[in-house]
């Protein structure tokens, strides 16, 4: 059955960052640069016990960063909301549940969710990922495109019980394309000797500043067997962050690898 829903989840993820796009011609790449240097860029050992008995019992996650925004997405009026976290705990951890509240119009929104393969996204002390959520609004809403939004975010972490398969990812770049919607490509290699068949990647986007303009996540079936490499292109429909390629000035990204 869990392989089963994992299956499931995938299949979705993958049918919803596959819709629909333009066949115009894309605009020059953007090199943003490499992902920072990942602290335990190792895969954890496969070994539970061993895992277990060279942690701590621990778990904590400080939210360091968060965006949001108000768009016209293909189901009505869509709050998009991200985050960026950071591991503050003894030991590895997952993010069990996620509690997103914005405020726009005087109004709070709360959206609650479990993060998508959660269990594979294991966070070692000192490493940061990124969140990301959509709402959509019921179609009486009162809320606009381009409204001023604000968002406030909860973590539950939970410290992780079984190793997980690192993914470095650099080389990456961001191209804006029209209408309204960037590419990013870039390569991923597997850091552990067992390898992985699917992967789940987590992106955050700053500007000259530093400031977090948003965050993005996608997964792959992808078959990487230890420490190969291979690159990859999506197109990020649903990110209402506007001409990113110009913004962005650069990236952090971590990703997960998996079995079924």
């Amino acid at each position: 059955m869990k392989r089963l829903l994992a299956f499931f989840i995938i299949s979705a993820l993958l049918f919803a960052l596959s819709a629909c796009g333009s066949d115009a011609p894309s605009a020059p790449l953007v090199d943003v640069g490499a992902s920072p240097a990942l602290s335990g860029a190792d895969s954890i050992g496969s070994d539970a016990a061993a895992f277990n008995a060279e942690n701590g019992k621990t778990p904590a996650a400080r939210v360091d960063d968060t965006a949001a925004a108000i768009y016209n997405g293909t189901e009505g009026i869509t709050l998009y909301g991200a985050a960026a976290y950071t591991n503050t705990g003894d030991c590895p951890i997952i993010i069990e549940s996620a509690d997103f509240t914005f405020t726009a119009g005087g109004e709070t929104f709360e959206h609650s969710f479990v993060p998508p393969l959660a269990e594979y996204a294991v966070l070692m002390p000192g490493e940061t990922s990124f969140l990301t959520a959509w709402a959509p609004q019921a179609p009486e809403t009162a809320l606009s495109a381009g409204m001023e939004v604000s968002l406030s975010v909860s973590l539950t972490p939970r410290r992780a019980e079984a190793a997980r398969t690192l993914l470095l990812v650099d080389r990456l770049y961001l191209a804006d394309n029209y209408p309204n919607f960037t590419t990013l490509s870039g390569r991923i290699t597997c850091a552990g000797a067992l390898g992985c068949e699917m992967n789940v990647i987590h992106i955050g986007f700053y500007d000259a500043e530093g400031t977090f303009l948003g965050a993005w996540y996608f997964t792959k079936n992808t078959l990487l067997e230890g420490d190969e490499s291979k690159n990859f292109v999506v197109q990020m429909y649903g990110l209402p962050l506007d001409s990113l390629a110009e913004r962005a000035d650069s990236l952090s990204a971590i990703g997960f690898g998996f079995t079924l």
